[in-house]
């Protein structure tokens, strides 16, 4: 019996790679920091290799990127809805901001199928993401720094190292909780929020961050449906460092 054994194992690892690896959404922001030119949201679902590569796909996936609503706040508190269309790797929005401070972008999918792990309904999960990310025309702003969804990042930086809030329910993350951060590498780094309800971070080379919170909520439910045994919430922080 070992040696079918071996040869299912083998195939399972090398024709259906993708299966096995850890996949999620995650966002890019792209322009050119200036007041009345363009900012492109790209908004994709892929995975991370075993060389660290990150790789965007187009799978069942992928096309549940439409129900994610994003949007854009400004210093004012003002939302502008961001309308993703999609492109041969990711869905794109954009925006044009008319003054110079931060503009946060934030993003929302309920609506994520439940993923079903076992015939045994407690083992199932429903997924519930979010997004967030901030771009800056001008000098950096202080004025948008507080929470305005479930699952939320804030960041601040300050001579190159970042203090990262996130916040759970518009309240701060307690003292213990886990952040993971991954590098342009696709590193992984896991730290703990401490007593002030925070993290500190110092990017160490250009490109994307994705800082991320996951919390669950135990609480058996249905949806569309299908029965599952807890929610899985998670918000990806999106920071890119040129």
């Amino acid at each position: 019996m070992k040696k079918p054994i071996s040869l299912l194992l083998f195939s399972m690892v090398f024709l259906f790679p993708q299966v096995i690896k850890a996949s999620a959404y995650w966002m890019e922001i792209h322009g050119s920091g200036k007041v009345n030119e363009v900012v492109k949201i790209q908004v994709c679902y892929g995975f991370i290799d075993d060389l660290s590569e990150r790789h965007r796909t187009n799978g069942p996936e992928f096309k549940e990127i439409q129900h994610f609503n994003f949007f854009i706040l400004n210093d004012k508190g003002e939302k502008l809805k961001i309308e993703l269309q999609p492109k041969e790797d990711h869905w794109e929005g954009s925006f044009t901001p008319d003054k110079e401070g931060t503009y946060r972008i934030l993003g929302m999918n309920d609506q994520l199928p439940v993923l079903m792990r076992s015939k045994n309904s407690h083992e199932n999960i429903r997924p519930i993401d979010f997004m967030c990310g901030a771009y800056n025309v001008g000098s950096h702003s202080a004025n948008n720094m507080i929470p305005v969804q479930f699952m939320d990042i804030i960041l601040q930086e300050k001579n190159g190292i970042y203090t990262v809030f996130p916040y759970r329910n518009l309240k701060p993350a307690e003292k213990g909780t886990l952040l993971r951060i991954f590098n342009p590498e696709n590193w992984e780094k896991n730290i703990l929020v401490n007593e002030s309800q925070q993290v500190v971070f110092k990017p160490t080379m250009p490109g994307l961050y994705v800082i991320r919170q996951d919390w669950s909520d135990n609480t058996p439910g249905t949806f569309q449906g299908k029965a599952y045994g807890k929610i899985r919430y998670r918000n990806n922080y999106c920071l890119w460092i040129n």
